[in-house]
Parts: C-alpha cells; structure tokens; sequence
C-alpha cells in the first residue's frame, strides 16, 4: 500500500520514462524501469527554480529519490552537479519566452515528458496547446496533470490537451495536430529530445517537422539541444561523469547525433529545408531563481552562457 501522493507513481503507476531518456519503444536496449530513474534528473533540478508547478512535479513523481538513485549508484558528488540547475531553468524559460516573441496561437510540443508548460501557458488567453509523448508516457502525464489541477483547483481547458504520438512517424504528429487551423501560423518544440537521439533518428524528425509545418501558413520549430562535437571533447569532469552515469543506466550514448560544429548543423538544416536562427538561452532568460535558491556565484550564468542556445528554425522559403 502506498502512504503518500509522491509513491503513487513508483506503487500504482511504475513510472514511465521521459521519451528523452527512453527515446522509443524500438530503440530501447535496457530495462525502462531503470531509464525511468534518470527521467526524473530534469524535474530534479527545475524544483530549484520559479517555474510554475516546478516543486509540485518534483514532489509527486519522486525527483528527489531518483536522483539520490543515481548519486549513489554512481558514486557522483552532488555538490559540484549544482550549475544544471540554471541550465535546466535556462533552457526552460527560453523556450517559453521564445514562443511568445513569435506570436503563434498554436503550440505543439514534442515529448513533453514530466514538463507542465502546457497547463501553465493555457491558464489565461487563447493559446492552444497539444502535448506529445509515447502512450506510455501520457498515461502517466495525465494523472499527474489530474493531481495538479486538484492541487491548485485548476479546472481542465478545451485548449489544452495530451496525445500519443511517436516523433518518427510523420502520420502520428500529423493526427496529434489534425485540431490545429491550417490557415494559422503554428510552434513546434522539444525540449530534452535530440541528445537521446541517433543521427539517422535526427534526420527522421526533422523531415518529419518540416512535413508538418509545410501544412501551415507559417511556422517555428524550436529546439535547445543540438550539440557539437567540439564542445563535447571539452566538457568539464563533473558533467563527463553524470553524462556516463546516464548512460550506463539508459544504455542510451549521449549526443550520438552531435554535429561537428554550427556549419555542420546548418548546412544539415538546410538540406532538409529550414533556416535557422542561434538565441541565447541567458538573453532569452527574464531571471534566474535557481542562482538565490542555491546560493550559486552569477558567474556561472556567465561561463555557461557560450554553450547556452536555443535554435528557431523556420522554413526555407520556397521560390
């Protein structure tokens, strides 16, 4: 039996994994009870922050249990782990101020895991939002939206709404967006994804964004995590370590997609058909809360801030 809401999803529900982590069904080698620990780092590390619903998900879903799982298991020193607190909060806010600079009505998110920016951008105004994940996943999102809402009192909005779709195929996003208006711009974002992903299942979503988005009017697809390989080569000891820890747990390797550097990138978009546009997920941060909460220096916005972007990509346009 269960005692508290937080073992719910570890007693009633096992929890699924963050397609991020787990990637997807067919591409998955190890035991997704395993993947599901590391799922919870990022939830782990938002509760630092003001990000709305940010401590009530950590709480529910036992972020803080998976990531002593994985200190412990992996012998890693939490203290010197701090700084992914900002990075998490950055790459967050970022992409939340991003979709309002564009000015869409319409947001479809991929793999949108344990996030609730759907539930908080939905609250007031017109915005309508489709989130995204594996079935699996979404069972489990929807109950931890359920707890939310009876947390705060918060009634079920018709523009807000949670679907199956798998991101490699293109007729599934396709049905995830059938409630969107064709005549309308639409946003496009995942956050977390591209890190879990092959190269080969890079190319796949991103023809199949492009695919969609040619539907519309106009549109964005937002993404903050395109890596280079130069930058991996020079990654600090402490992020090397929990990066090999998630790694042994997800039997997942981190960045197999990493372009050698932003040319590669560009001229991989390209080929597929989009523009893109390099932002500062620091510019793009209105404030930082984590810094106080965990009485880091300021300077660390500042040293990350090179490694720090988000990326617009819009469509090339056609002649």
């Amino acid at each position: 039996m269960c005692s508290s809401i937080a073992t719910k999803y570890w007693c009633v529900k096992p929890p699924r994994p963050h397609v991020a982590l787990a990637v997807y069904a067919h591409a998955v080698t190890s035991d997704p009870a395993r993947i599901s620990v590391t799922a919870k780092v990022s939830a782990y590390y938002r509760k630092f922050s003001d990000i709305a619903f940010a401590a009530e998900v950590a709480t529910l879903i036992g972020a803080d249990e998976a990531f002593a799982e994985i200190v412990r298991e992996h012998a890693l020193e939490p203290d010197k782990l701090t700084f992914y607190a900002p990075m998490f909060e950055a790459r967050y806010k970022s992409i939340t101020q991003l979709i309002g600079e564009c000015g869409a009505t319409q947001v479809l998110e991929l793999a949108s895991g344990y996030s609730l920016r759907g539930l908080d951008l939905t609250q007031t105004g017109s915005l309508h939002y489709v989130e995204t994940d594996l079935r699996d996943v979404v069972a489990t999102k929807l109950d931890l939206l359920e707890d939310v809402r009876r947390w705060h009192n918060i009634a079920p909005r018709p523009l807000h709404a949670v679907t199956a779709a798998d991101v490699l195929d293109l007729g599934q996003l396709q049905s995830a967006a059938a409630g969107f208006d064709r005549g309308r711009p639409l946003v496009i974002l995942c956050e977390g994804l591209v890190g879990y992903l092959t190269r080969e299942e890079t190319g796949c979503l991103t023809r199949n964004v492009h695919s969609l988005l040619s539907e519309f009017t106009c549109g964005w697809w937002i993404v903050p995590d395109f890596a280079f390989k130069t930058e991996i080569r020079n990654l600090p000891p402490e992020r090397i370590r929990l990066r090999e820890a998630i790694t042994g747990v997800t039997q997942r390797q981190l960045d197999a997609s990493a372009f050698e550097d932003g040319d590669d990138l560009a001229a991989f978009l390209h080929r597929v058909g989009f523009d893109m546009q390099v932002c500062s997920q620091v510019d793009k941060t209105t404030s930082f809360s984590t810094i106080a909460a965990l009485n880091l220096s300021p300077a660390v916005i500042e040293r990350m801030r090179p490694v720090l972007r988000v990326w617009l990509m819009t469509l090339v346009p056609r002649l």
